[in-house]
């Protein structure tokens, strides 16, 4: 903000001038005001706080009056046009008149005071000449007149009359009235300041002259306390007083400032104060409601007496008087009372409250008062400052006129405004206790506003608006106090405001918030910690996002979790408060609000969690969770969590589960989607125990249906599903057009999308580009629909195009393919990534060239390079060298191109960029990167004529420094020396120091002596009458040989090249004349040397003046015979020389030369090889007999002179070429004198000898590798090794790098080159360095020999070692192709010829083959030797040839040995001899594919059999092999059977070459064959699933369909497919492996998919069930789960049922329920182990009755240990199930089953297999006497109980086996059976036990007889029917008799002993046996009965019916049905019916 800039400027200006420096101040701006409204205002302005509207004077005198409220800021206000001198609003704060108009009282300059309210009236006038407003409030007014009247005048509301209240005048001294400048009323106290010094204190109420002031007296307590004169002070202009009228400012009109503490001024000066009143003077009223006489109201009496008098005089009274005066701290100066003490009306009329009111100072006793007084006298006599009643403050001298005004005054500090004209106002704050000072500047454009609060509020008029300055806080302090003192809204507007973010808040701010329900506050403090993720809030959320610290989001959401425990726990205890619930509603709102925007944020601009970024989530999520809890519509769960295991239980039936049923999985996850009913979806799949029930993978499937329904354009519906999904719609359509790659949908949602605008203009952009390059490319694909033979490998190479590959397969589009043509689309979110260079380079293939100007250059510049379009580059760049002709720039056919273009685009080969960039350089336009670089730029113009041509293309040429091309030359050529080159560049451009000043660089003379000679000749050549230029250029050669020195004469002389000193001092100004003048002259000293010269050098001058005359006469000129030759020369006699004789001349040579003829050596010494050639052939090579010999021998010469001068390069060149010419290899010359520069080099180097002799013996070893010395070699060998590390070592190139390697071959090469073992020193040094990669590369780069690298495998670390040697095992020995290109180099050409002489002539083999009969034959045999498929390619070609042999031929030839060995090791005999047929072919077949040789076949049959289908199989195999393209594999598949039944067809009209069921083996050992070389179970997967379909073509092979079942259930495990039951596949294998697939399934807890397993391989899943029920028992356990004893019955139950449901044998689950049952009895888990083992042998024997051949044994052995359990059970549970009644306890109370009630349903005791008849039979019946006793007494009783219960439910059987298992004796059980035996006829009396016989003989006797032994037997009651018979009968039956008496005397089973009997009387009336009558329905039975026509029968029917206990339904119904049938039937036949 511009405020806090001018802050800081003002700190800085003031801190060294100054009192104190700013500290802390904070500008705050409060209300907004329009610029409009600021310009209006004046330079100060006044504000009347209660109606927020401010006034300001303008400097025109105009009062401008702005309203700040909310509906005013707009600039509503108005003007008052005045002029006005003063203004005040009126204080209607203590007002008991409310009033909504604010009113201002205003002075005119003609002195008319006017009242106005805001809305504009005008008030009335009146005529003053003086007048100062001092108070305004409630209409009234105090008014200053004439500087010493007091006018009191009241305004009444409207029109009434203006009336005056008081008037008097102020009694001041006569002279001080004209001296008055300042007065102020504070509180009914008028302060007047005087000129002169004095303060004049008035009590306005009447007028009084309290007290005044004498301000020199401060000067005067300065000079005592600083002994010293003070500053003398100016006059005073103002003063300001405190509110609580302590203090008192005066400023003087020196812009000083004097602070005066009255009450220490009073103290100091009481008689300054005038009058004084009396306590006792005023009315006293005491407290109401306390009675005169109370010791209350004497008490408070005598508080105003001053006096310390107490009237309540107990302990208690002085006690607390004493606490009081403790407590108030009474000797502290704020306790003293205060000087106006004695005025007792402070409070002001207008405040409503006239009683007299008595300050709490008043009550100070006098004599107290006296002693405080005292006390500060003496302490302010020793200290001067903080007890000071004078403080001054000085504002420094400025030099440009400023004005002081103090504007708030408190007891602690003073505000003033400080104007400057430049700089405007300031604010400053006086510290009255530390005496700092603060500034703050304001400008010129802000206006201070004055405020009549009684707070001390600094206010100004900005430009924004009404500010607030505040001292002493930082923002966030600030802040922070508003926070907690005020409210949160207060706080957030104004950081809105202010443009401040939001600060840190603190906690306890948030809890004072929420305790005191303040949710403004908690939003606030929420928002200010809403950026998580940086603690700026400057910066956007995206910004935010790509730069925050996930760390340090962690610990901000850490530092948060107090806040949000503190939220979380008050949401919690107002929750459950009722009163408080709608407060934790907001509250709970609010911080879920916080917490969802937190992570919706960081999931939106985020697109992976890492560590610290998923804890914070889960901190967050944990808070939302807990909270989710406390929403009034959360789903609270009425019971506990149901068992993981017993999912389907207590799961309500959903409505629409009738209606899913009937529908596919999609068709309900659909319907329950629209229709919002995903929860209940969820149920109904979680019934059904299926996947779906999973929210991820419902929402999984849905997704698919919005696909499925945009495929069928239904968008509304796709929209719905998105939408109650959770979706937002229009993101998730907008991803599926970007993502999908089918172009229909995409399409369609381009158009939908496009309607709704969704689209960005980017995108918009990219869908239109993706649509041309659709056309484009597909157009072009429907031309070109051509079929390829065979796929191509989609590898891709790097290239600078980085997205490529993207258009790859759509590029590789096969129209044919009906399978994938329609996938090959650009997904649009693809393009989205592409930049516009990128799109245009996939547009430009396609386009013609004349839309080449609208593409970027960039892309066009790529696009022709990367094409190698020569023709339009070269057009481009003739447009580009004249673009600069404006005029024909709308003509250009290409875009704008410039040199960055060029070289950042150039994607052609170096060939054709080095021509581009030679043409640009013709034209002058050279890259930036060559004109940096000066070498390469040279480079680049000896490409184009060198730098010597006529018109050089650098014209413009500057480099960094500045200078010209010539300049820079000029230094290359200097700091090369390149003298001769440079003296011809000069002398070609002209070159001089006045058209190139840089030659006059007097520093490159001096570094280059020679270059400051070669200038000044050549000045001297251009002027050759200067002498002055010959005299430089003569200093200019001294310098060259004397470089020590400054070239002159004396220096010359010095050195002692006296001559070169004289001819420099001829060429000296004025000669040797001037010297010797200035000499005799005495102008200079000369030498005597000098002297001596000049001397000398005159008297031969003279000589040879004399001298030349004589020479001239003596010399004879014949002009006859001395210029015969010149043409011109007439006098020349006929027999002189017509040409100018020379040393060549034929007549001088025949005459005077020595004649010598040059060889070729001559010239190779000369560099001259063309020469040499030449001489050679016309000398020596014309005239030789043997040439070849002799050319030879040339070459060695040659070889040894370029080794003697391989220092010389031109002879060294010369050499190599002559022997090219020659037609010899110049390998080992180059190598060998490359060489030798290497050990010259290093030689020289680092030994002391001279260059010269080391070259020279270097020169005289080389020659000695011409005779191949091993000495030599190895001497050079030895030095050339140290010579290349060296040459590494200067380089700066790392030891072990490719690049030292590349300079090792050199040394490699000279070893093979001299048959020499290679060099091992680079080897053996990556050994000792441990780098094995650079080891490995040189050694197998340059073939070395195994053996030897293995030796070197020591050096390396032990591990390395290992790893090296696995390596190098299988090694080949060395590259055949390699070493003989090697030796061919180092052969002779007779070794050349004799290899060429033994080398088979194939065109003699072809010439022969015509003369053989069986030609074809005969070049397959010939094939075969010569291993040349070409052979059989051709035989394949010649009449009546056979494909086939000619095919295996082929193939043997063209692979390797090994593998050819392999394919032929079937034949028996010569191979040349052999017949090649069917089965050779399929034995190379299936060796070749052992092999992997693919490609090989392919080949071979493309050439022979071109239309195979075994072709497209190989095509096939290929396609999955190697590329995994099983898409096209499958079409090929397709195609092969196509062409199977095509050839099967064919078969039976003709007979084929290759028949069908021999490609039908083929193919078959080919399948099997992929399937066994899978290498992944994904691959044997995708492989068999494109066989499935073709079984037939599997010979015998596996079951392909369950194979890629069994495939597809273990896709998703790590378990693999045993290759074995491919290769040998059967039945049992199959369900081998399915086993042992099911363990490892089981093992790992897969049980889902095990199970699929075992029913594809038709395997028992018993084991599997069992084994998936045990771990659940072992989950149960592990989650202390298996305690409960309900989660144990449910277990079992659930057991029993999974069993059911899989279907498992009888046996296994019998066996598993009996083991659990002996695991129970062993490992109880609880208290109630016996009923559980009595559930599971219930369980074991209700499976095991279900076999169908059931062991009698083992279900009886299971029931002897069920009983065990029952007796061990009621054994322990006493007596309480003879109190109960009947299952009265298998119901628990919550409804829950017990072990009984569950053991109860699996019951097996009345299994017909049990119940047999041989149990009721009375043999096996224990008796009473031969019992054995096997149980003790309590389980005997047990027994005996449990016994009864059976016999009373009619279990008769049940109870016969139990006591024939325990031996036991049951007196009932033998009365049951005993009465069915007497019954059945089974038994008579005679046949029945003692004991029974015994009963029956008692029954007989008088009742009086019996036998007292008996024991009487308390029996139940019985019906009535008891004592009734069935039937009459005769009382002679016996039988009848007998049962009657055992049925009487049965306690337990009485009923069926009643049965018994009935039913023996039944038989007895029907004339049956009771056999039969017994097996009969009892139904059957009744209706016998019905149906009979006895009189009795209903009685008989009645009997039957209780016995029988038949059903009341079926009673009526056979009633009903026999009435009916009597009333229909006649009245004859009558009797019983017969029963069979």
């Amino acid at each position: 903000m511009a405020a806090e800039e001018r802050v800081r400027d003002a700190a800085s200006a003031g801190s060294s001038g100054r009192p104190a420096a700013m500290e802390r101040i904070l500008p705050v701006l409060l209300v907004s005001v329009p610029v409009e409204a600021m310009g209006q205002l004046g330079s100060r302005a006044q504000l009347h706080r209660e109606q927020e509207a401010l006034g300001s004077l303008t400097a025109a005198g105009s009062l401008q009056v702005l309203s700040l409220t909310p509906s005013g800021r707009g600039g509503g206000g108005c003007c008052l046009e005045g002029p006005f001198q003063q203004f005040v609003w009126e204080d209607s704060h203590n007002s008991s008149i409310p009033t909504d108009k604010p009113k201002l009282l205003a002075l005119s300059e003609n002195y008319e005071l006017l009242i106005y309210e805001f809305n504009l009236k005008d008030g009335r006038c009146i005529s003053l000449l003086s007048l100062r407003i001092l108070s305004f409030h409630s209409n009234t007014s105090l008014l200053l007149i004439n500087k010493c009247i007091v006018l009191c005048i009241i305004f009444p509301e409207r029109d009434a009359e203006i009336r005056v209240l008081k008037c008097f005048t102020l009694p001041l001294p006569a002279q001080a009235v004209d001296v008055i400048v300042d007065a102020q009323l504070c509180r009914e106290i008028l302060f007047i300041l005087s000129s002169l010094g004095w303060i004049y204190i008035f009590d306005l109420v009447d007028g009084t002259h309290v007290a005044h002031v004498d301000l020199v007296l401060h000067q005067e307590d300065m000079y005592n306390e600083q002994q010293q004169e003070p500053a003398k002070i100016s006059s005073f202009t103002s003063l300001k007083v405190s509110q609580d009228l302590d203090v008192v400012v005066i400023v003087s009109s020196s812009n000083s400032a004097i602070a005066l503490n009255l009450n220490l001024y009073f103290r100091q000066y009481p008689g300054h104060i005038l009058r004084e009143r009396l306590l006792e003077d005023l009315p006293i009223q005491g407290p109401k409601g306390i009675d005169e006489d109370d010791p209350v109201n004497s008490d408070y009496n005598m508080k105003l007496t001053k006096f310390s008098f107490q009237v309540d005089r107990s302990w208690k009274a002085q006690l607390s008087s004493l606490n009081e005066t403790i407590k108030s701290s009474k000797l502290e100066v704020s306790c003293c009372a205060p000087w106006f003490r004695d005025i007792l009306h402070l409070e002001s009329p207008e405040s409503g409250n006239h009683s007299t009111s008595v300050p709490s100072w008043a009550f100070i006793p006098q004599d107290i008062m006296h002693g405080q007084y005292n006390f500060l006298q003496k302490d302010h006599a020793k200290t001067s400052d903080p007890g000071r009643s004078w403080k001054i403050m000085h504002i420094s001298e400025q030099e440009e006129p400023i004005k002081l005004k103090c504007v708030s005054v408190t007891g602690f500090t003073v505000l003033f405004t400080w104007t400057v004209e430049k700089t405007g106002y300031n604010i400053v704050l006086w510290d009255l206790e530390t005496q700092g000072m603060q500034y703050f500047s304001l400008g010129k454009k802000c206006i201070p506003v004055d405020s009549s609060e009684d707070q001390q509020l600094c206010l100004i008029l900005t430009e924004n608006g009404l500010s607030l300055i505040l001292f002493g806080l930082t923002q966030e302090e600030f802040l922070n106090r508003l926070m907690i003192h005020g409210s949160a809204s207060t706080v957030d507007s104004l950081c809105h405001l202010n443009g401040w973010g939001r600060c840190s808040i603190p906690i306890h701010a948030l809890e004072a918030g929420i305790e005191n329900r303040q949710l403004d506050t908690v939003d606030f403090f929420l928002k200010s910690k809403e950026n998580l993720f940086n603690p700026s809030s400057k910066s956007s959320v995206p910004d935010r996002f790509d730069h925050f610290s996930s760390h340090l989001y962690l610990k901000n959401v850490e530092e948060l979790t107090p806040a949000l425990d503190l939220l979380c726990s008050a949401i919690r205890e107002s929750d459950s408060e009722t009163q408080s619930k709608h407060f934790s509603e907001q509250l709970l709102n609010l911080t879920l609000s916080f917490l969802n925007k937190q992570i919706k944020e960081l999931f939106i601009h985020t697109k992976e969690l890492d560590e610290h970024l998923q804890k914070g989530v889960n901190i967050l999520t944990s808070y939302i969770n807990e909270l989710r809890t406390f929403m009034m519509k959360f789903p609270w769960k009425l019971t506990d969590v149901t068992d993981e295991y017993d999912v389907n239980e207590n799961i309500p039936k959903e409505k629409e589960s009738d209606t899913w049923e009937k529908l596919s999985l999609e068709e309900v996850i659909a319907n329950a989607i629209l229709n919002n009913k995903i929860p209940e979806a969820q149920i109904f799949f979680r019934m059904n125990g299926h996947s779906a029930q999973r929210l991820e993978e419902m929402i999984r499937i849905g997704l698919g249906l919005v696909f499925d329904n945009l495929k069928k354009k239904n968008v509304k519906e796709a929209s719905e599903l998105l939408k109650n999904m959770g979706f937002d719609v229009k993101d998730q359509l907008l991803k599926i057009c970007f993502y999908t790659t089918d172009k229909n949908i995409r399409d369609f949602l381009v158009e939908i999308l496009k309607e709704k605008s969704y689209f960005s203009e980017k995108e918009k952009r990219t869908i239109d580009f993706v649509h041309r390059v659709e056309k484009f490319y597909l157009e072009h694909f429907q031309e070109n629909m051509q079929i390829q033979a065979l796929p191509r490998c989609w590898i891709k190479e790097q290239d600078f195009f980085k997205h490529k590959s993207v258009l790859d397969s759509f590029l590789k589009y096969d129209c044919k393919d009906e399978f994938s043509k329609q996938d090959h689309r650009i997904v649009l979110n693809w393009a989205l990534w592409w930049d516009q260079l990128m799109q245009e380079c996939i547009l430009l293939p396609k386009i013609s060239p004349e839309e080449y100007k609208s593409y970027s250059p960039e892309a066009l510049w790529r696009y022709l390079t990367a094409r190698h379009d020569w023709l339009s580059i070269i057009l481009w760049i003739g447009e580009f060298q004249t673009q600069d002709n404006y005029a024909s720039l709308q003509q250009n056919k290409w875009p704008p191109l410039n040199v960055d273009v060029i070289n950042q685009n150039t994607c052609c080969s170096s060939y054709m960029r080095n021509e581009i960039l030679d043409k640009l350089a013709r034209s002058g336009i050279f890259l930036a990167s060559e004109l940096e670089d000066f070498e390469c730029f040279l480079l680049r113009m000896s490409r184009i004529g060198g730098v010597i041509q006529d018109t050089l293309p650098v014209q413009n040429y500057k480099n960094k420094e500045g200078w010209d091309f010539h300049s820079h030359f000029i230094l290359y050529c200097l700091e090369h020396s390149l003298q001769h080159l440079l003296y011809v560049y000069l002398d070609c451009y002209k070159l001089s120091p006045e058209n190139c000043p840089f030659l006059e660089k007097k520093e490159l003379h001096e570094v280059h002596p020679w270059f400051e000679f070669l200038v000044q000749c050549r000045q001297v050549s251009g002027n050759l009458t200067d002498p002055k230029l010959i005299f430089q250029a003569s200093l200019a050669n001294a310098q060259i040989l004397i470089p020590t020195n400054q070239a002159s004469v004396s220096s010359m002389l010095l050195e002692g090249h006296t001559l070169l000193a004289l001819a420099t001092t001829m060429y000296a100004p004025g000669g040797v004349s001037q010297v010797w003048t200035e000499f005799y002259e005495g102008k200079q000293t000369t030498s005597e040397v000098l002297l001596y010269i000049l001397f000398t050098y005159f008297r031969i001058n003279e000589l040879l003046c004399l001298t030349f005359p004589l020479f001239q006469s003596l010399s004879p000129f014949d002009p006859s015979r001395l210029f015969a030759w010149q043409s011109a020369n007439t006098l020349a006699i006929g027999d002189a020389s017509s040409h100018l004789p020379h040393f060549s001349s034929p007549d001088l040579v025949n005459k005077y030369a020595i004649v010598e003829r040059l060889n070729f050596a001559y010239y190779l010494h000369h560099g001259r090889p063309s020469f040499a050639f030449g001489t050679f052939l016309v000398q020596e090579l014309t005239k030789s007999k043997t040439p070849k010999q002799l050319i030879q021998q040339v070459g060695n010469e040659a070889y040894v002179l370029g080794l003697s001068s391989f220092h010389i390069p031109s002879v060294g060149a010369a050499c190599v070429c002559f022997l090219e010419l020659l037609g010899l290899d110049s390998l080992k010359l180059r190598v060998d004198m490359k060489v030798a520069n290497i050990i010259l080099s290093y030689q020289s180097r680092n030994e002391d000898a001279q260059y010269s002799f080391i070259r020279e013996s270097l020169a005289e070893k080389l020659p000695k590798l011409a005779h191949g010395e091993k000495a030599t070699i190895e001497e050079l060998l030895v030095l050339l090794e140290e010579g290349t590390w060296n040459s590494i070592q200067q380089q700066e190139i790392k030891r072990l790098s490719n690049e030292s390697s590349s300079q090792w071959a050199l040394v490699v090469q000279f070893c093979r080159l001299h048959n020499m073992k290679l060099s091992m020193s680079y080897l053996r040094e990556c050994a000792k360095a441990n780098d094995w990669l650079q080891f490995i590369i040189h050694s197998q780069l340059h073939n070395y020999h195994p053996e030897e690298v293995k030796s070197l495998i020591k050096y390396f670390s032990p591990v390395l070692q290992d790893h090296l040697r696995l390596a190098f095992e299988n090694l080949p020995s060395v590259s055949t192709s390699r070493m003989d290109s090697d030796h061919v180099c180092n052969k002779s050409p007779q070794e050349l010829q004799r290899n060429n002489e033994e080398m088979t002539d194939f065109f003699e083999i072809l010439l022969k083959c015509s003369e053989e009969p069986d030609t074809w034959h005969w070049l397959l045999v010939e094939a075969v030797k010569q291993q040349a498929p070409i052979l059989s390619v051709l035989a394949s070609c010649l009449q009546d040839a056979s494909a086939i042999p000619c095919l295996c031929v082929w193939i043997i030839t063209s692979v390797e040995d090994s593998i050819a060995a392999e394919a032929m090791e079937h034949i028996q005999g010569s191979i040349e001899g052999h017949t090649w047929d069917l089965a050779d072919l399929s034995v190379i077949w299936r060796t070749l594919l052992s092999r992997q040789k693919s490609k090989t076949l392919i080949r071979g049959f493309q050439l022979f059999f071109k239309d195979s289908p075994l072709l497209l199989m190989m095509e096939m195999y290929e396609l999955c092999m190697f590329f995994k393209n099983y898409k096209e594999a499958k079409a090929k598949l397709l195609e092969f059977q196509r062409s199977l039944e095509t050839l099967d067809t064919a078969s039976t009209r003709a007979h084929p070459v290759i028949p069908a069921t021999w490609l039908k083996d083929q193919v078959c050992f080919l399948l099997k064959f992929m399937l066994q070389q899978c290498k992944t179970q994904y691959e044997l997967g995708k492989l068999l699933q494109l066989f499935v379909g073709i079984e037939h073509l599997f010979s015998e092979g596996p079951d392909v369909k369950k194979l890629c079942l069994l495939s597809q259930i273990l896709k998703d495990t790590s378990i693999a497919i045993n290759h074995v039951i491919i290769t040998s596949y059967s039945i049992e294998n199959f369900q081998h492996e399915c086993r042992s697939i099911l363990e490892r399934l089981q093992t790992d807890g897969q049980f889902p998919l095990a199970r699929r397993v075992a029913e594809l391989a038709e395997l028992p899943v018993d084991s599997l069930v069992i084994e998936e029920i045990t771990q659940e028992m072992q989950t149960l356990k592990h989650i202390e789960q298996w305690s409960l004893k309900q989660a144990r019955i449910d277990f079992w139950k659930k057991c029993h049922e999974n069993f059911k449901k899989n279907s498992i044998s009888s046996k296994a689950a019998s066996s598993f329920f009996s083991t659990q049952a002996h695991v129970a009895c062993e490992h109880p888990p609880g208290g109630s182990s016996i009923e559980e083992r009595h559930l599971l042998l219930t369980l074991a024997g209700h499976w095991l009755a279900r076999e169908d051949l059931v062991s009698l044994d083992k279900l009886e052995e299971l029931e002897k240990e069920i009983w065990l359990c029952r007796i061990t059970h009621h054994t322990l549970g006493g007596n309480q199930e003879e109190t109960e009644p009947r299952f009265s306890r298998q119901i628990s109370t919550s409804g829950e089953l017990s072990f009984d009630s569950l053991a109860s349903e699996f019951s097996f005791s009345k299994l017909a297999a049990l119940n047999t008849s041989k149990y009721f039979e009375l043999n096996g019946l224990p008796s009473k006497e031969a019992c054995e006793n096997r149980l003790d007494w309590k389980e005997q009783e047990s027994l005996n109980f449990l016994i009864g219960r059976l016999l009373d439910d009619g279990c008769v059987h049940e109870a016969s086996r139990v006591c024939r298992y325990f031996h036991f004796y049951n007196r009932d059980v033998a009365l049951v059976l005993h009465c069915r035996a007497l019954a059945s006829g089974e038994a008579s009396v005679d046949d029945l036990h003692p004991e029974i016989r015994a009963l029956l003989q008692s029954a007989e006797l008088p009742e009086e007889e019996e036998e007292p032994s008996i024991p009487l037997r308390k029996v139940q009651s019985t019906s009535s029917l008891d004592s009734q018979s069935f039937v009459v009968v005769p009382s002679s039956d016996e039988v009848v008799t007998n049962l009657e008496t055992l049925t009487s005397k049965c306690l337990h089973g009485k009923n069926y002993c009643r049965q018994v009997l009935c039913l023996y009387e039944l038989a007895k009336e029907l004339g049956c046996s009771y056999t039969n009558v017994a097996a009969q329905d009892g139904e059957a039975m009744l209706r016998a009965i019905l149906a009979s026509q006895q009189p009795d029968r209903c009685k008989r029917a009645q009997a039957f019916i209780s016995t029988q206990g038949l059903k009341p339904d079926t009673v009526a119904e056979l009633v009903a049905e026999e009435v009916t049938r009597e009333l229909l039937a006649p009245s004859e036949g009558t009797g019983l019916p017969s029963l069979s």
